[in-house]
């Protein structure tokens, strides 16, 4: 699995951890754009396009299971112009 899951937007989406999810079902409800889903009693995200980046879903977790990942961007001066 890569390590940042991509949309044709170049966006990130929560990444879950499988061996860790228990399917509570948490993130799924707080989720505010129904990006989440269960699938086999496992949460996945089945609506990469609409995630805002919130990060309920990964505060709701009690399992810790779910983790935003962030891509750092160093600038120099001539690509700020």
């Amino acid at each position: 699995m890569k390590a940042v899951d991509k949309t044709e937007n170049e966006w990130p989406v929560p990444q879950i951890d499988p061996n860790l999810c228990d399917g509570c079902n948490l993130c799924v409800q707080v989720c505010p754009n129904h990006v989440l889903v269960l699938r086999y009693n496992l949460a996945v995200v089945a609506h990469p396009e609409l995630c805002d980046y919130s990060g309920l879903c990964e505060q709701a977790c009690p399992q810790k299971a779910i983790q935003r990942l962030f891509e750092i961007l160093i600038l120099n001066d001539e690509e700020t112009e």
